[in-house]
């Protein structure tokens, strides 16, 4: 580096260092943004409710005040492993494997209160294992369409919509 690099340099650090102690020792306050944030999601947290979840429920989020409460049942013997999928056409199909406890494993949908489409789910005993595998879709609370396979080693689907 030659003199004229040198003396370039020489002329920066002069006018660089006193900007930066100028800028260094402004009264404005600066608040990391860490705070607003958890301040934010400690406020979302207050208002949520703990959730009541089934044994090997997928996680729903939060649903609105004029959301229709739906539901996927899946039932059949106990130990009966399961695979397969559940959802809406308008919000996609949700993968599930599982083993049946002692009572039926429920999967929420979310619906967001508006037009979500039909519901549909197809469930498969992974094993082969005897006794009948059901589905179904409720909706309030009461069951508006089902099926059921007893075949060993089979399909079972069920499609509900809305409009009839």
């Amino acid at each position: 580096m030659g003199c004229g690099g040198l003396a370039i340099l020489g002329v920066l650090a002069v006018i660089l260092l006193p900007l930066g102690a100028i800028l260094g020792s402004s009264d404005v306050d600066v608040v990391p943004i860490e705070e607003p944030i958890k301040d934010l999601l400690d406020e979302l947290d207050e208002d949520d409710e703990p959730a009541q979840v089934q044994p090997g429920a997928q996680p729903v989020g939060s649903t609105t005040e004029n959301a229709t409460p739906l539901v996927v049942r899946v039932s059949g013997p106990q130990g009966t492993a399961y695979s397969g999928t559940y959802g809406t056409t308008q919000g996609g199909m949700i993968p599930v494997d599982g083993i049946l406890g002692p009572g039926p494993a429920e999967y929420g949908i979310e619906t967001g209160g508006g037009a979500f489409g039909a519901v549909s789910a197809v469930f498969q005993k992974t094993q082969p294992v005897p006794g009948a595998l059901r589905a179904e879709v409720l909706s309030g609370g009461q069951v508006v369409a089902e099926g059921f396979t007893s075949e060993e080693s089979s399909w079972v689907e069920v499609k509900w919509s809305p409009q009839g």
